[in-house]
């Protein structure tokens, strides 16, 4: 007996109720894609609830009669019930999950069948054959797969299977496509201008959707400014004076509550904006990793060479300690302080090393990045050469003939793509062998999108002008979606640079002049020290909240905190005369 019939014949009893406590859940796990039978999934969040009631009794015991802590065995009483709740919860978080994922690739998927049925395909056959391109249509052909199991293997009629696949779908969007089209059918209308007109509104409501993201974040942005930059200047007065004046004032912040603040609470907060926009945003149904992982294996290994040498042996050891004389310490700690240590006060050393430090191991990962940003640029080339296909296709020339006529003009990043594929035509390949060996190396998944459907189209229907023009406009609907969300969110972009530069200078100056009053140097040199570092470390991460509101990628955002780090650094090194 398996893990799931252990499960269903000894805790059934625990997830019949709990299916009527929480009517949703069949009709949730239908849409998530989980394959599992909703009573026994109910009888596993019932058998979850066990498991977190005695691990939670047996703690609840141990500090009620050992530690005496009610705030602790207050938070051991909600567990089980966290558990529970997630537990059922967990198949709509999935499902909305897959929607999304589905939502973002369905207008690319809806164009595709557009041009099919345009070509001469039947809605069926055109549905089918996306199958053939799976590695690009992950997520929509996962409904192509259920719609040939329903229709050939279970020996459903197409409009029943098609009506069976909007019910288990978690998306809202094909659920409307599929119920258009199936009454559109039954009603003798025409389906090849259904289609067209649904995707073309698909597009249309992606450009509206955008305008509605932009006015969200543009909100979320300034409650992001104004907690970080009010809480942390607010804190830094309340923490500077207590360090300060530590003998006239008795009470103020400690240590721990301000280092829990800045480097804790600090950059969770911006930690939670970049999610928050990442739900927002639109973004591609599928991200490129490399830059990611190139940042990360140049970026970790550098950072740490440079603080361990630069930063914990040449600052933080005695003057004459034998680490701290070795020339190699002394080369790199002086570099990254950039050899003003003698005239800047001691507490913004580490500052300076720290901000030095994070711009050269950024910059591995940040020229990796403009490289690939490059590569993207390539929907631009691929949608005027599908302009310019349409209109050599209206001179006659068959397609063939047309993508050798247009390889010697200039498209950009395409331009060595469409030169591969004219050499390849000219010596007798097949046009879908060619296209396919390009695509591996187009980084877009929209490119590639646009470069399979081309070739289908070409395949099936001969690359009608009507179709080609079709396709053309899809495109550049896609280039004018692109070019409005840069637009309306190249202004949001500001708010971090100046949440950041504000938060420097404010501190940077406060700690300069109550440098110069302290009654207590020793204790405020330790509290600078303290406030210093985070300035730049959140300045950083406010960098990388503008590259992920600017272009909807984290990594992005290394570029911008670089500017945002190089913009600490300089405040950094006028500090003697900021206090006047």
């Amino acid at each position: 007996m398996g893990f799931w019939d252990k499960v269903y014949t000894y805790f059934y009893w625990l997830g019949k109720p709990l299916l009527k406590l929480f009517p949703n859940i069949p009709e949730h796990i239908r849409r998530s894609g989980i394959h599992v039978y909703y009573e026994v999934y109910a009888s596993l969040a019932g058998l979850v609830f066990i498991i977190t009631s005695v691990f939670s009794l047996i703690m609840l015991v141990v500090t009620v009669l050992v530690l005496k802590n009610l705030v602790v065995a207050a938070v051991l009483v909600v567990i089980p019930v966290v558990a529970l709740l997630f537990a059922a919860s967990l198949p709509a978080l999935i499902a909305s999950s897959r929607a999304s994922s589905i939502d973002s690739e369905f207008p690319f998927f809806s164009s595709y069948l557009s041009t099919m049925v345009m070509s001469g395909l039947s809605p069926y056959v055109a549905f089918e054959r996306v199958l053939r391109g799976s590695s690009i249509f992950k997520r929509t052909s996962e409904l192509v797969q259920r719609f040939v199991l329903l229709n050939r293997m279970l020996g459903k009629d197409p409009l029943s299977s098609f009506d069976e696949l909007a019910k288990r779908t978690p998306s809202s969007k094909v659920r409307g496509v599929l119920s258009g089209y199936i009454a559109t059918v039954k009603a003798g209308g025409d389906v090849a201008d259904y289609l067209n007109k649904t995707t073309r509104l698909l597009f249309n409501e992606m450009l509206v959707g955008l305008k509605i993201i932009a006015d969200r974040l543009g909100g979320l942005l300034e409650s992001y400014l104004a907690m970080i930059l009010l809480t942390m200047i607010a804190f830094t007065v309340m923490y500077f004076v207590t360090a300060g004046f530590a003998g006239a004032v008795p009470f103020g912040l400690s240590s721990e509550g301000m280092f829990f603040f800045l480097y804790i609470i600090a950059p969770l907060i911006s930690g939670a904006i970049i999610y928050v926009t990442d739900l927002l945003q639109y973004k591609d149904p599928y991200m490129d990793w490399k830059p990611y992982i190139v940042f990360l294996a140049t970026f970790i290994p550098i950072f740490l060479f440079l603080s361990i040498i630069g930063i914990v042996f040449y600052i933080s050891l005695p003057p004459y300690h034998p680490l701290k004389l070795n020339p190699l310490v002394q080369l790199v700690g002086g570099f990254l302080t950039l050899f003003s240590a003698e005239r800047l006060p001691g507490y913004s050393h580490t500052s300076i090393a720290l901000s030095t430090a994070l711009i050269i191991a950024s910059l591995p990962g940040a020229a990796y990045y403009i490289y690939t940003v490059r590569q993207y640029r390539i929907v631009n080339g691929i949608t005027r050469f599908l302009r310019d296909l349409v209109e050599i296709r209206k001179t006659g020339l068959s397609p063939e003939k047309s993508i050798l006529e247009l390889s010697t003009r200039d498209y950009g990043v395409f331009t060595p793509h469409l030169k591969k594929i004219a050499m390849q035509l000219s010596l007798g390949m097949p046009l879908r062998r060619i296209v396919w060996d390009v695509m591996k190396g187009v980084k877009s998944w929209v490119g590639q999108v646009f470069l399979f459907i081309l070739t289908d189209s070409i395949e099936v229907g001969g690359g009608t002008i009507e179709v080609l023009d079709n396709l053309a406009w899809f495109a550049e609907s896609f280039e004018a979606i692109e070019s409005e969300r840069k637009r309306s969110l190249r202004t949001l972009m500001i708010v971090p640079y100046i949440g950041g530069i504000l938060s420097a200078v404010t501190v940077v100056y406060m700690t300069s002049f109550m440098g110069n009053i302290a009654m207590q140097s020793g204790a405020f040199s330790q509290a600078a020290g303290l406030v210093l570092p985070s300035i730049v470390i959140n300045n950083y991460i406010m960098g990388v909240v503008a590259g992920k509101i600017s272009s909807g990628r984290v990594i992005a955002g290394v570029i911008h905190g670089i500017l945002l780090t190089l913009a600490t650094l300089a405040t950094l090194l006028v500090m003697p005369s900021l206090a006047g």
